[in-house]
């Protein structure tokens, strides 16, 4: 068994974000989740989970094994069903040049919350935007890999206002 995932390309150099799942959820273990997401090119991981959330779904060493295995790891915690908050938007001016020189030399950045989609979204769109997508693209493009990203109001509301 494999651990899902969804692959959207955005470049034509083999950059590509891969929108899942929590890595070692879904019937995987989180080191197969990993490898598995190594073996498809990823460089890079972004968290949107925050430490509870990765404790209660039996992830915790998340962080250290994909550093082990070579990932460059991002933590960008995002409360379930809620926009993102301040801390999120400096954390992202951080966070955003490293994950677009990941991209801009062919890799592919994994993006995840618990089941890939309401934040998992949220992130994809961010990076999308930053590329210089439209956000009607981005949404449609985004929904068809996981239908359930661009649902709540608030995550709406909050990624029209990155375009401002």
């Amino acid at each position: 068994m494999t651990h899902p995932t969804w692959q959207l390309n955005v470049a034509d150099n083999d950059a590509a974000l891969i929108l899942t799942p929590c890595p070692g959820t879904k019937g995987v273990d989180l080191e197969t989740s990993l490898k598995e997401l190594k073996a498809a090119g990823a460089k890079a991981i972004v968290t949107a989970l925050n430490h509870e959330e990765m404790e209660a779904a039996g992830v915790s060493d998340l962080p250290e094994l994909a550093q082990q295995l070579g990932f460059t790891w991002f933590h960008q915690p995002i409360e379930d069903d809620h926009a993102p908050d301040e801390e999120f938007d400096a954390r992202w001016k951080v966070i955003s040049p490293q994950v677009h020189n990941a991209l801009q030399q062919g890799g592919k950045v994994v993006l995840h919350c618990m089941g890939g989609s309401g934040r998992t979204g949220l992130l994809a769109a961010h990076i999308l935007l930053e590329l210089g997508w439209d956000l009607d693209s981005i949404k449609t493009e985004v929904k068809a890999l996981r239908p359930g990203a661009f649902t709540k109001p608030l995550q709406i509301e909050y990624i029209e206002q990155v375009l401002k």
